[in-house]
C-alpha cells in the first residue's frame, strides 16, 4: 500500500513526492477515459452505419453497397454506361409495379474536368434525382496534405448531408449555401464546385437541364455577338478598357490596362475561357468574390510592377489598398482582346460592399518615385450593363428600336414600313424585287383590264397569271391565309412583301367592286377560263336552276368547316382537300390529292367555272367581303327582257335584271354586252314596247315567265 505524503511544501519535497503525482494523474485519466467511453458508446451503436458510410474507404473501385448509400431510395442499379457513364437507379412503382427511373449515380473523375481541392480532386460517388436535386455524396479517395496531420478529415457527417436534397440550379456558394470543413477551405470549395458542375453535366446529357433561364441565355448570347464587333480602339474610345502608360526610372516605361470582367462572357472575350475560369476559381476560392477587374501589366518595365502598392479608391471614402489574396493570376495575355497588348494579366476580386457600377479610381505608386498614378475608371458599354444584370439586345432589336426612334424618313431609308419590326430586318437593298416587279405589271394589267373592259388585255392577264403565279412564283392566295391569320395574327404578312401585296390589293377590290381577284388574279379561275375556251361548246351542259340555287351554298359550308377546324384546333389542315390548285402547281405527291384535282377538272369542262360556283372556299370568302361593295354592275330596263347576260354569265349569278353580286365574278362579259350593246339594249324602250305591240310591262312579265319556264 502506497503512502503519499503532502507535509513537505519545500522545493525538494515537491519533486519528491513528482512520481506520486504522475501516478495520480494517470488514475485520474484512466478513471475519465472509461466514463466517456461508457457515455459515448451508446450513441456510437445508436448509429454504426452511419458513421461507416461516411469513412473514405480510400479506393475508386465502386461497390455495390456504395451505390446504396448515395441512393438510398433506389432499390436496383444499372451497370455503368453511357457518357459521361453512370449508374442508373431504378425502383419499382408501387401503384403499376413497372419500373421506374428515378436518377443516376457517377463518379466525379468519370465527368471532366475535375475540380481541384488544396492539392489534387477529390474522387466522389454523386447521387442526382431525375428532378435535378441530389442525393447525397460519398467520397472515395483524396491526397489532401491536411489527411496527413488531421486524417480522414472529410468524413464529417454534418458537412456531407447539406448536400442532400439540394437543387443544382443552386449556386453551390461556400459559407453562403454551403460551410466548408474547419480549417479546409481550398479542400471545401474544390468538392462544393466539383459536386455541382458534374452534376449539372449528367443532368445536361441525360434530363436536357440547361444551366440559368432562357432569357439569361439570350443576354448572354447578345452580349458575346455585341463584343465580337468591337475594336480595341473601340473600347479605348468608349471608356470600355483604360490604358496609362507610367514612366519609369529604369526602363523606359510600365503600361497598366483595366477592363471588367465580372461576368464570363466577357471574361473569356478578354482573356480566354482557360484563365479566366482558373482566376475565377481563385477569387471564389479565396473570396467568395463574383466581381472582377482586369489588371493587365505591360511595358518595357512589367517586372517592376509591385502589386502591393495598388490602391482603389470610391468617392470619398479612403483609399484601400489591394491586399494580397485579392490578387489572382489571370494569365500571360496570350489569349482573348489582351492578347499582344501586354506581358501578364491579374485579376482584382473586388470586396462586397465596393459598388462596382459607381465610378472609382485605381492609384498606384510605382516604386522610386513619389507621385502615385491614378486612372479614373467607370464601367460602360456591355460591361455596365452586365454588371447591373440588365437584359441586353440583339443587334435585331437595337436596330429595331433605332428605326422606331428615327423620324419617318430615315425609317423609310432603311426599309419599308412593313418591315418596321424586331424579327424583320432586312433592308431595302434584300426586297426580292425581282418578285415585286412582275406582280405590279400582273396586278396594273388586272387593273387596267378591269377598268377598261378590255377582254384581249384580260386573256393576256390570265395567261400571265397562269404561268408566272401558277407555275413559276406559287404566289397565289388560298383559303390557308385565313387560317393562318387565325392562328398567328396578321403579322404573318408583314415579312413577305408579295403576299401582303396580292392580299391587300384582293381586299381593296373586293370592297370596293366586289369579286376581282376571282375575275383575272387566281390561277385556278384562269384554268377554268381556258377549258371553257378550248374545249367543245356542245360538252357544255346547263345546270338546272333549283340545282344550281341550292349547290352554290356547298362552298360556303366548306368554307365553314375549314375556318372552325383552324378555330378548334390551328394543328389540323383540311384545306388542301378543296383547294386543287395546290395540288397542280405545287405537283404534290398525293395520289387522293390528284384524284380530287382530276375529277374537278373533269367537272369544269361540262359546267363553266364549276369550282368557281359550288366548291372553292377562298370564293365564298370574297363573296361575303363583296356584299358591302358599292361599285356594282349597272343594270337598265331593257334587263327585264334580255337573257343574253343570264346565258353568258359563266357563274350563273345573273337572274334576268338581278345579279346575285355575291357570285359574280366580275369578269366584264355582262358589262361589255352593255357597252356594245349586244342584247336587247341596242333598242330604246319605246321600240320595245312598239315590237311588244303596245303590251308595256305586261310583254316584260310574260318575257320573264317565258324564261323562267325555258
Amino acid at each position: 500500500m502506497f503512502r503519499i505524503s503532502f507535509t513537505s511544501t519545500s522545493r525538494a519535497g515537491v519533486f519528491a513526492s513528482l512520481p506520486a503525482f504522475l501516478f495520480v494523474s494517470l488514475l485520474v485519466s484512466l478513471f475519465a477515459l472509461l466514463i466517456t467511453s461508457l457515455l459515448v458508446q451508446p450513441a456510437f451503436a445508436q448509429a454504426p452505419d452511419r458513421i461507416s458510410n461516411i469513412r473514405t474507404p480510400w479506393s475508386n473501385v465502386v461497390q455495390p453497397e456504395w451505390l446504396q448509400q448515395v441512393f438510398p431510395e433506389a432499390e436496383r442499379f444499372s451497370d455503368k454506361q453511357g457518357e459521361p457513364p453512370v449508374y442508373s437507379a431504378y425502383r419499382s412503382n408501387p401503384e403499376t409495379s413497372a419500373e421506374e427511373l428515378l436518377g443516376y449515380v457517377f463518379l466525379s473523375a468519370d465527368v471532366p474536368p475535375e475540380e481541384k481541392g488544396y492539392s489534387a480532386p477529390v474522387a466522389m460517388l454523386v447521387g442526382l434525382r431525375v428532378d435535378n436535386t441530389l442525393t447525397g455524396i460519398k467520397v472515395l479517395n483524396y491526397t489532401e496534405s491536411f489527411r496527413y496531420s488531421l486524417g480522414d478529415f472529410v468524413a464529417d457527417e454534418p458537412y456531407q448531408a447539406q448536400f442532400r436534397d439540394k437543387s443544382i440550379t443552386d449556386e453551390f456558394k461556400l459559407t453562403r449555401d454551403i460551410d466548408g470543413l474547419s480549417g479546409a477551405t481550398l479542400t471545401s470549395f474544390g468538392m462544393t464546385r466539383g459536386v455541382r458542375n458534374a452534376a449539372r453535366r449528367v443532368a445536361t446529357a441525360y434530363l436536357d437541364f440547361e444551366e440559368g433561364d432562357a432569357l439569361a441565355r439570350d443576354w448572354e448570347e447578345n452580349a458575346r455577338e455585341q463584343l465580337d464587333l468591337l475594336s480595341w480602339q473601340d473600347m479605348l474610345d468608349s471608356g470600355m478598357v483604360k490604358t496609362i502608360t507610367i514612366p519609369m526610372p529604369v526602363q523606359t516605361d510600365l503600361q497598366l490596362t483595366i477592363t471588367y470582367i465580372g461576368r464570363r462572357v466577357i471574361g473569356e472575350f478578354f482573356i480566354g475561357s482557360d484563365d479566366y475560369t482558373r482566376a475565377e476559381r481563385d477569387a471564389s476560392a479565396r473570396l467568395g468574390s463574383g466581381e472582377m477587374m482586369l489588371l493587365a501589366v505591360g511595358g518595357s518595365a512589367a517586372a517592376q510592377y509591385r502589386q502591393d502598392r495598388l490602391s482603389l479608391q470610391q468617392g470619398d471614402e479612403p483609399a484601400r489598398r489591394v491586399q494580397q489574396n485579392r490578387f489572382v493570376t489571370a494569365g500571360n495575355a496570350d489569349e482573348g482582346m489582351i492578347a499582344g497588348r501586354a506581358t501578364y494579366a491579374g485579376a482584382i476580386a473586388m470586396d462586397e460592399d465596393f459598388d462596382i457600377t459607381q465610378p472609382f479610381t485605381v492609384i498606384y505608386r510605382p516604386p522610386g518615385v513619389t507621385e502615385s498614378v491614378t486612372i479614373d475608371y467607370e464601367l460602360a458599354g456591355i460591361g455596365l450593363q452586365l454588371a447591373r444584370n440588365e437584359p441586353i439586345l440583339s443587334l435585331q432589336e437595337i436596330a429595331y428600336n433605332e428605326r422606331v426612334a428615327a423620324g419617318f424618313f430615315a425609317q423609310l431609308a432603311y426599309g419599308p414600313p412593313w418591315m418596321n419590326s424586331p424579327e424583320a430586318d432586312a433592308p431595302w437593298r434584300d426586297m426580292p424585287w425581282g418578285k415585286i416587279l412582275m406582280l405590279a405589271i400582273i396586278l396594273t394589267l388586272v387593273m387596267t383590264a378591269f377598268l377598261r373592259k378590255s377582254g384581249p388585255l384580260r386573256w393576256a392577264t390570265l395567261t400571265l397569271t397562269l404561268v408566272y403565279l401558277g407555275f413559276i412564283d406559287g404566289g397565289f392566295l388560298s383559303v390557308s391565309h385565313i387560317t393562318a391569320t387565325i392562328a398567328q395574327g396578321p403579322t404573318t404578312f408583314l415579312s413577305n412583301l408579295p403576299v401582303l401585296l396580292i392580299v391587300t390589293f384582293t381586299i381593296v377590290t373586293t370592297l370596293l367592286w366586289g369579286r376581282v381577284f376571282c375575275s383575272t388574279l387566281c390561277p385556278f379561275g384562269a384554268v377554268q377560263d381556258f377549258i371553257t375556251r378550248f374545249s367543245p361548246k356542245n360538252w357544255q351542259i346547263r345546270v338546272p336552276q333549283w340545282i344550281h340555287d341550292r349547290a352554290l351554298y356547298i362552298k360556303y359550308a366548306i368554307l365553314a368547316l375549314i375556318v372552325g377546324t383552324a378555330l378548334a384546333n390551328s394543328n389540323i389542315s383540311i384545306f388542301q382537300y378543296f383547294e386543287p390548285f395546290g395540288t397542280l402547281f405545287y405537283f404534290s405527291s398525293s395520289f387522293v390529292l390528284w384524284g380530287i384535282l382530276l375529277l374537278i377538272l373533269i367537272a369544269c369542262l361540262v359546267i363553266e367555272r364549276f369550282y368557281c360556283r359550288y366548291v372553292c372556299p377562298l370564293g365564298a370568302a370574297l363573296g361575303v367581303m363583296s356584299l358591302l361593295s358599292p361599285f356594282r354592275i349597272a343594270r337598265v330596263p331593257q334587263c327585264n327582257v334580255c337573257s343574253l347576260c343570264e346565258h353568258a354569265c359563266p357563274t350563273g349569278a345573273i337572274r334576268g335584271p338581278a345579279i346575285d353580286f355575291k357570285e359574280c365574278v366580275r369578269c366584264d362579259i355582262c358589262e361589255n354586252k352593255l357597252i356594245t350593246k349586244a342584247g336587247s339594249c341596242r333598242h330604246s324602250m319605246a321600240e320595245i314596247d312598239r315590237r311588244f305591240k303596245g303590251k308595256g310591262n305586261v310583254s316584260v312579265i310574260s318575257s320573264s315567265n317565258n324564261r323562267a319556264q325555258g
